[in-house]
Parts: structure tokens; C-alpha cells; sequence
């Protein structure tokens, strides 16, 4: 599987990478779309977009909100996305 990530899933892994004070080394790779990444940047990037979408499910549990939960829904599906296609990079590393 290639490294690759649209426009839509890097603006995703820099607005989860934000919110990370402990992902510093991280975000402005992600910025300038540096695919560079050895085994401990990807355990990294993954550990913090489990942890975020750990944080959707909580949000879900706890929405009401038939709109508010459809983007929540959507957003857990790309963050998923995400997470799958880093775990199918660690064979490539």
C-alpha cells in the first residue's frame, strides 16, 4: 500500500496534530505534506489518531443531535480511514 493521503485526510491529521502539544515534530510535516515518516513518527501519528477517535466515540455516545452526530459519524469514518492506511504503512517502514 502507498503512502498516499488526499487533501481532505492530511487537513484531518493536522487538525487532530493541533490540539497535540506532545506532536510538535509531527505537524509541520504533515503542513508540507512530508510522507517521510520513520516507525516511531508512525506509532506516534497513530497513537494520537486512536486516541482522537477514541474521543469521537465519546462525543457520539453523549450526542443528541441527529446533524451534530451525522459529522461526527463522518468525521470517525475518515479518521478511521486514516488510521488503517497508517497501520498498512508499517509494513513499507
Amino acid at each position: 500500500m502507498q503512502r498516499y493521503f488526499s487533501a481532505g485526510q492530511f487537513n484531518i491529521q493536522a487538525d487532530v496534530l493541533l490540539n497535540q502539544e506532545d506532536a510538535v515534530a509531527l505537524l509541520p510535516r504533515i503542513m508540507h505534506r512530508d510522507l517521510s515518516f520513520d516507525f516511531d513518527d508512525l506509532e506516534q501519528l497513530r497513537e494520537i489518531l486512536v486516541a482522537s477517535w477514541t474521543a469521537i466515540s465519546k462525543e457520539l455516545d453523549a450526542c443528541h443531535d441527529l446533524g451534530t452526530r451525522q459529522m461526527l459519524e463522518a468525521r470517525q469514518r475518515k479518521v478511521e480511514d486514516i488510521i488503517e492506511r497508517i497501520t498498512a504503512s508499517f509494513v513499507m517502514v
